[in-house]
């Protein structure tokens, strides 16, 4: 630690003495740790017994030292992914079971870093950073060990006034991208980009289809329409619809109003169809979407939801010779370029709701009633 690190910690300590204040020091240099452990205490979500989201419970913790590739966080927002509420429900299904009681939910945030553990030189103390929910997966292709350390899910999240992250996962945050834009990004962000730009590789002449208006749709659409591509959106509200339209979207169906809204999409992209499809609700849709895409389409799947009482009819995957690939949001890389896309364009994601930390479990149902478009925030500090 220098000395101004040593004198600026023993004029923040106020009423510490300064032979405690010398005794941290020493420590901390012992410890290798980089920058200023706060003393006390915290607050944190956890997520108790997981019946439901009143389960979730506030809990009084002290604030930790970052142990050797780790990085001590202070939270600016949280943000929910669609994701985090099967985690809070115990019904995501990677690993089975239960989750520990004590585990800090949210795979999504933003802050800054106050002291790196030993080993660490990309990142800096005092830098604002987020990070991709898979902490392991730096660059390359997708690898099911990751589940090893999923922020939320395996290891603990954001949803706390300090967190401990791994410093290998650690993305910089550029400073015309605002706290609140990048704790939206780890899921529905690094999704939409993985999407469009590693796997559909979107072109200024495509059309995308992205269906609904929840934070992978309103990514995709910022996305694709940055990229010069014609967008169209599904939704089942009128209302949304209009917003969508307001936000850049070329044509809009309400699938409510039309089942059959594939047919829709064809015709009024002149019977071309969508040349990339993000499809985000899954197996229920997937027919649909088949119908709505043009021949040699990109279909990505996204969406994990349940499938329907009949499994789609393939007819259409083969008649248009249609690319179906899965993805698992994004790697560290894919992050870094993303956020510096974002940076360079003045891109600005759709922020529906900012909710304070005290009120974090109204997020939770917000998100499952699925009445707001663009993404939800929790404010901690």
């Amino acid at each position: 630690m220098s000395q101004l690190n040593r004198r600026s910690a023993l004029t923040a300590a106020g009423s510490l003495t300064l032979t405690t204040l010398l005794n941290q020091a020493v420590a901390a240099d012992k410890a290798g740790i980089q920058g200023r452990v706060p003393k006390g205490k915290m607050r944190v979500v956890q997520l108790g017994e997981q019946k439901s989201f009143d389960t979730l419970t506030m809990a009084e913790r002290t604030i930790p030292a970052p142990g050797p590739g780790q990085a001590l966080i202070r939270v600016h927002y949280a943000g929910i992914a669609a994701r985090d509420q099967g985690i809070a429900m115990k019904l995501f299904p990677v690993p089975p079971g239960p989750r520990p009681a004590t585990l800090i939910p949210l795979s999504e945030g933003c802050g800054e870093v106050l002291a790196l553990g030993a080993g660490e030189e990309r990142i800096k103390v005092g830098d604002r950073v987020t990070a991709p929910h898979w902490a392991n997966w730096v660059s390359g292709p997708w690898s099911p060990a990751n589940y090893v350390a999923d922020v939320g899910n395996t290891i603990d999240g954001w949803l706390g006034e300090y967190i401990l992250l791994p410093a290998m996962a650690l993305v910089r945050v550029p400073e015309n991208v605002a706290s609140e834009h990048a704790a939206t990004l780890s899921g529905s962000g690094l999704t939409a980009w993985h999407a469009l730009h590693e796997v559909a590789h979107v072109r200024s002449d495509d059309t995308v289809l992205t269906l609904g208006t929840g934070g992978v749709s309103s990514f995709g659409l910022l996305f694709a329409k940055a990229a010069g591509a014609r967008v169209v959106v599904t939704s089942s509200s009128d209302a949304k619809l209009d917003q969508a339209r307001q936000l850049g979207a070329d044509i809009t169906v309400n699938y409510k109003t039309n089942p059959q809204w594939g047919k829709e999409v064809m015709e009024k992209t002149g019977g071309q169809g969508a040349s990339v499809v993000l499809e985000n609700v899954g197996p229920a849709t997937l027919d649909q979407s088949m119908a709505a895409a043009a021949v040699n389409a990109r279909v990505v799947m996204i969406g994990t939801g349940r499938p329907p009482p009949n499994p789609p009819n393939m007819n259409g995957m083969y008649l248009k010779n249609l690319m179906l690939k899965a993805i698992s949001a994004g790697s560290r890389t894919m992050m870094e370029n993303m956020i510096t896309a974002m940076a360079q364009n003045n891109l600005k994601p759709v922020i529906a709701l900012t909710i304070p930390f005290a009120e974090a479990k109204r997020a939770y149902t917000e998100i499952r009633d699925g009445d707001h478009f663009g993404k939800i925030v929790i404010k901690i500090s």
